[in-house]
């Protein structure tokens, strides 16, 4: 893979990875709020919504309900429950994301994502905790330090005094993260920051040539050929 800077994806093009990202998490989030307001209008009771749309959704840390919802390891990660914790989990998504799109690393996004939440869920289930895990705050976490192992010494803002090294901001990004986390449960704490060791964990391997996301790619590949219409 190569490292030095290049023009990154058009922000309307159909291979921008990033855009994707944030227009998944923002269109579940805009679903499952129409949905909250349909339940209010039919006079259900909030508990009801919990129940019937949330709750199958996100991820507890019970072995055995895991077992009756496998699927919530791969949607927990996409729901959201606040307007501001998904604006603030999509502003450091735009962050870091534009430094692994400029580093020749567009499609590892998705990966990296998935893999980071995966992880961090899987984590979450094994330790235990009272409270369920929702939101991109695990696979966020995993594509900030992709991009900080990538290119840690990519600067910010150019033009303002020299630049902001990216592994500054990545530190900046992890103590904001810890302090955000800290009255939480340890499962919580755990599965974010093996979130983290997972996006450098991928970058790492990348850089060896093991590419963990081929299959996607593979995949992604195949579905956009099967879908063209044929001339």
């Amino acid at each position: 893979m190569q490292t030095t800077p290049s023009a990154k994806p058009l922000i309307g093009a159909d291979n921008n990875s990033l855009i994707a990202l944030i227009s998944i998490n923002l269109i579940v989030y805009a679903f499952i709020g129409f949905l909250k307001v349909v339940y209010y209008l039919s006079s259900y009771p909030l508990e009801q919504f919990y129940a019937q749309i949330m709750h199958p959704t996100i991820l507890f840390s019970h072995l055995q309900i895991l077992l009756h919802q496998p699927w919530a390891l791969l949607t927990y990660n996409w729901t959201h429950d606040g307007f501001w914790i998904l604006l603030t989990n999509l502003i450091w998504l735009t962050a870091f994301g534009i430094v692994l799109q400029e580093s020749n690393a567009n499609k590892h996004l998705f990966p990296i994502y998935f893999y980071g939440g995966l992880m961090g869920g899987i984590v979450f289930c094994v330790v235990g905790a009272n409270n369920p895990l929702m939101g991109a705050g695990v696979s966020v976490m995993a594509i900030a330090m992709a991009a900080v192992v990538l290119q840690p010494r990519y600067r910010l803002l150019q033009n303002i005094a020299g630049g902001i090294p990216l592994w500054v901001l990545g530190l900046a990004y992890l103590f904001v993260q810890g302090f955000s986390l800290i009255h939480l449960e340890w499962a919580m704490i755990i599965a974010s920051f093996l979130g983290a060791a997972t996006g450098a964990f991928y970058i790492l391997l990348l850089k060896r040539g093991i590419d963990l996301g081929k299959w996607m790619h593979q995949l992604l590949h195949l579905l956009n050929h099967s879908l063209a219409p044929k001339k």
